[in-house]
């Protein structure tokens, strides 16, 4: 894949200023277009969105539906990214994919531009094509370039700021300007996020379904097998299947049961794990990690620590952050659980300057030191950002030393 790889190094960072106007000019230029039989569901969303659509991608393939999900970042590997009915693409196919595209007119592409529409070329095959919006809405280039025929909101909260707004109602309003004729909004931390999507979904002409409880059958499940807060990203995912069937029938749907809660239950019973790494995964006997990397998502997490019981003890942190997730207020809320944080260097021009981070933990009463290895007889968490677990996998993959 080494094509790709140096053509993406190229460009620098992943999101490059807002125009809504290149993306739809270049992939024109490109020739590029999904197929009028394809279905295309947009995730969009703050947090939940990759575990959303993989959940979604999962249960059509207990279908039988050939599916494609399209999601980021990655942790390891740039083909994470593309997954096909259950596995992701391989380095080769993917790099393939590039070279059928035309190299001049991606030079005018952002990062994530170019992999939108790589999109096009790895997906053109499947039936259902699920896409991840990369942090906006109503300008990512996965709205710009393709028409939904539905759109799933996951939890909206405040995050990236310097691209959405400072606020949780501007944040909202650029996501939610990105509906699809028919929508579905997932369950919210606020009020006033219900009350803008019902605005523009009235004044768009959309149908919009609002998302109220998490079914028992996904709540015992979720208990059985995955942290607390997938149980809204799960509930989601089902209502958008849900969706998807009543505009275009499914193969197999019915064989599930004509009654919604037994159909329900045969699925989860047939569902294969969740394949996505850093989500609450339990990595070795004593370290667990999650990409938990703002405010939402740490609130998210210490529920979910509660209910497993790690707030029985005291654990070490492995952590970094980006200067703009707001690490003060999320270390605030992991510090019930916190004997000591082990900041993880990370080469990335968000992070946050050690200094500052320090003078944070001082603040807050947090003892710490640099990341010193792993010792048997400690518990870890390792969160922070995508980048903090990649990091930390990248090292496990090669062998931690332990800690002397």
């Amino acid at each position: 894949m080494r094509d790709l790889e140096v053509f993406l190094e190229s460009k620098g960072a992943e999101y490059a200023s807002f125009d809504p106007t290149r993306a739809p000019k270049l992939l024109a230029k490109l020739g590029l277009k999904f197929s009028k039989n394809q279905s295309i569901i947009q995730i969009i969303g703050t947090n939940g969105k990759g575990s959303t659509g993989r959940f979604l991608a999962l249960m059509l393939k207990t279908l039988g539906v050939k599916v494609g999900h399209f999601t980021s970042p990655h942790l390891l590997h740039l083909r994470e990214r593309f997954w096909i009915n259950g596995a992701n693409i391989s380095d080769s196919a993917l790099n393939a994919a590039f070279l059928e595209l035309n190299s001049k007119v991606l030079k005018e592409a952002s990062y994530f531009e170019v992999l939108t529409f790589l999109t096009f070329r790895v997906f053109k095959d499947c039936e259902v094509v699920i896409l991840e919006a990369g942090l906006g809405g109503e300008y990512d280039s996965t709205t710009t370039c393709i028409k939904a025929d539905i759109t799933l909101f996951t939890s909206i909260g405040i995050d990236h700021q310097e691209y959405l707004g400072n606020t949780l109602e501007r944040i909202a309003t650029t996501k939610i300007n990105a509906i699809a004729k028919h929508a579905i909004l997932g369950l919210q931390s606020d009020d006033c996020v219900e009350y803008i999507a019902k605005g523009i979904a009235k004044t768009k002409g959309a149908y919009l379904e609002i998302l109220r409880e998490i079914p028992q059958e996904i709540q015992n499940y979720i208990a059985q097998n995955y942290a607390s807060y997938q149980g809204k990203n799960l509930s989601l995912a089902w209502a958008g299947l849900l969706m998807l069937n009543k505009i275009r029938t499914l193969p197999n749907f019915a064989l599930l049961g004509v009654d919604l809660d037994s159909a329900l239950s045969t699925l989860l019973s047939n569902l294969p794990k969740l394949d996505l790494q850093g989500r609450m995964q339990k990595l070795a006997h004593n370290i667990y990690l999650d990409v938990a990397h703002n405010v939402d998502g740490a609130k998210a997490l210490m529920e979910s620590l509660k209910i497993i019981n790690f707030i029985k003890d005291k654990y070490i942190l492995i952590y970094n952050s980006y200067f703009d997730k707001n690490p003060k207020a999320i270390l605030t809320i992991l510090k019930p659980i916190v004997a000591q944080v082990q900041i993880l260097p990370l080469q990335n021009k968000r992070v946050i300057a050690k200094s500052i981070l320090e003078n944070i933990l001082q603040e807050l009463d947090i003892a710490y030191c640099d990341f010193s290895g792993i010792r048997e007889d400690r518990q870890y968490l390792v969160c922070g950002s995508f980048s903090v677990v990649g990091k930390f996998l990248e090292l496990y993959k090669n062998g931690i030393e332990n800690e002397k």
